[in-house]
């Protein structure tokens, strides 16, 4: 199955700047937009936890190509919720800026809970994985992070970087995290990966090679170059303080 966290950066700090009429409305349409884009993708929403939206694909009916369908529901709610922002912005509101994980993974899914009250919901290490990659956006201050479980079940049907191999505490092993940035060929504005996109995902990627090859230095010229031609790409910018702390040790420790 599929799994799909998403929840909004810096929900607390939001929370005191808001009065309670306002917090309510702005989350409930961040709510709405998120359930709308899960359901258009066929998706099943599994609960609210504070801010946070947790969805799944696979069950109670066999979905084919559900990682694709997630993939589709997180590319839509970031479109939504950026065009929602920016009214927000237009009445001097403040923004709610969506954050997402993906994974594919094996769960358990059932009826969970007490005599007095269950839940239909999914559990298991899958769950745990893509919460953490919700999460990873913070650190790498991107939008929407997938595992290489998911790229492997969409391919190149998807328009993505590599971002960095990672371990998550408390599970053995150790995966590739990818930022999702489109759907290759789509004409749907919400899903369309344009030519700046393909052209930063080429740089990532090279960029990234370099890195998971050793060559520090090299790493360090490409994520450069990322940052010429897109000098506000917060990744490309934490990719390079890596990069240099690996290939000049000394002046890192300095």
């Amino acid at each position: 199955m599929t799994v799909l966290f998403s929840d909004v950066e810096g929900f607390t700090t939001l929370a005191e700047q808001l009065t309670p009429a306002e917090l309510t409305e702005q989350t409930s349409l961040y709510f709405e937009n998120v359930t709308a884009a899960v359901a258009e993708e066929q998706g099943t929403i599994d609960k609210f936890i504070g801010d946070s939206v947790m969805a799944f694909w696979g069950a109670p009916a066999v979905l084919d190509d559900h990682a694709f369908h997630a993939c589709r529901a997180a590319l839509r709610a970031r479109h939504r919720m950026a065009r929602l922002n920016t009214q927000w912005a237009q009445a001097g509101r403040k923004p709610m800026r969506v954050r997402i994980g993906v994974h594919c993974g094996d769960v358990m899914v059932g009826n969970v809970g007490s005599s007095q009250r269950l839940s239909y919901t999914v559990m298991g290490d899958g769950v745990n994985i893509a919460s953490r990659l919700e999460g990873l956006n913070k650190q790498f201050g991107t939008t929407i992070c997938i595992s290489d479980a998911v790229l492997a079940q969409v391919g190149d049907r998807v328009l993505s970087r590599p971002i960095e191999l990672l371990s998550v505490r408390g599970r053995s092993g150790r995966f590739v995290v990818h930022e999702l940035l489109g759907i290759v060929g789509s004409n749907d504005p919400e899903l369309a990966a344009g030519a700046l996109d393909a052209r930063l995902c080429q740089l990532t990627a090279a960029a990234w090679s370099a890195a998971a090859d050793g060559q520090a230095a090299e790493a360090e010229r490409r994520y450069e170059a990322v940052l010429a031609e897109f000098p506000h790409d917060q990744l490309a910018r934490r990719m390079l303080a890596l990069a240099r702390d690996v290939a000049h040790p000394a002046s890192a420790v300095n």
